[in-house]
């Protein structure tokens, strides 16, 4: 007999919520928590439903849709259904706030401790973040710390998409080699909607710049560099990695390591590596946090290189699981 599910509710049906969802309904069977509500204080429920049915990048097409009163209702070829409360309320007049047991805050407009205060009320005994925050309880990323819930911890960060693409793997590196300096650049997208606007190439900040530092005792500003630039394109993003490694075997051994890791080891689910470049389309959705090329991984001297994609749009992977996890120790 499959054990109870946690009751969720989603605030925030952007581009991050709308692939969670999805991810969501694909695991559902598997998952050991519910989505029951989502809100969102910009999106119609008429809206959210137009998108749920035409969205270009996330496919609902294996689910019949059907919207009835305040609720998505989601159905499977088998006939199971998953229906879905929706609601267009500003945060603070969100009716179902304290209903469920773990608020998911994926709206990107919450991302301090005293902006999710509201929502611990009631039922609900958790809050986490979908996005980066400075004064969460804690940060858990999934495949690195993620053990370390515990139910004391009211506000969770789960990361960033670049937190999730590099910090497991470099993790990984530095406790297989031994990890000298590092170097990250990363190119990354502009959501659709805001192409319109008049975009350069911009060097921006990143999270993983000050999150790295945080999570990995073996870097710190001196041996640490991340070059994050924002590029006008909708497409995946692409990241290039460099560790200067203490330990060094050559490179076919070495390449063999990281595919075993990410194919049974480790890694697997986290990582993956494919043999040739298939370019960035090919990555949309992608289940992993990077895919890796096998061809473009190098080792020259005593620096690895590697080049790899992240879908930034659908790292609501890791998401997902640090929620899965979160849910199976209640």
């Amino acid at each position: 007999m499959k054990k109870r599910c946690i009751v969720t509710g989603v605030n925030g049906f952007g581009r991050f919520g709308l692939h969670f969802i999805k991810y969501w309904l694909d695991r559902s069977e598997e998952a050991d928590f519910l989505i029951s509500y989502i809100n969102d204080d910009y999106l119609t429920i008429e809206q959210a439903f137009e998108i749920l049915q035409s969205d270009r990048a996330v496919c609902f097409d294996k689910y019949r849709l059907t919207l009835v009163g305040n609720h998505f209702i989601f159905t499977t070829n088998e006939g199971k259904e998953h229906k879905i409360a929706y609601t267009h309320s500003s945060k603070n007049d969100i009716p179902w706030i304290g209903s469920p047991e773990i608020v998911l805050e994926c709206s990107g407009k919450s991302t301090q401790v005293k902006d999710c205060q509201d929502y611990l009320t009631g039922h609900t005994k958790l809050v986490v973040i979908s996005a980066t925050s400075w004064d969460a309880d804690k940060t858990l990323v999934y495949g690195f710390n993620e053990r370390e819930f515990s139910k004391e911890l009211k506000v969770v960060s789960y990361g960033s998409c670049t937190v999730n693409a590099y910090v497991p793997f470099a993790n990984f590196i530095n406790n297989t080699f031994g990890v000298m300096d590092s170097d990250v650049n990363v190119i990354h997208n502009v959501q659709r909607h805001r192409l319109a606007e008049s975009y350069t190439l911009t060097r921006k900040f990143c999270t993983l710049e000050k999150s790295a530092l945080n999570f990995l005792p073996f870097l710190n500003q001196g041996n640490f560099n991340v070059n994050y630039t924002l590029v006008p394109y909708d497409g995946v993003s692409m990241i290039d990695l460099r560790f200067r490694l203490k330990n060094t075997p050559n490179e076919s051994e070495l390449i063999s390591i990281i595919e075993q890791s990410c194919g049974d080891g480790v890694l697997k689910g986290l990582y993956s590596v494919d043999d040739k470049d298939l370019g960035p389309e090919f990555y949309n959705c992608t289940t992993f946090s990077t895919v890796f090329i096998k061809e473009r991984i190098k080792l020259i001297g005593d620096s690895l290189y590697l080049f790899g994609y992240f879908d930034n749009e659908n790292s609501v992977n890791r998401y997902f699981d640090l929620i899965q996890s979160i849910s199976q120790s209640y």
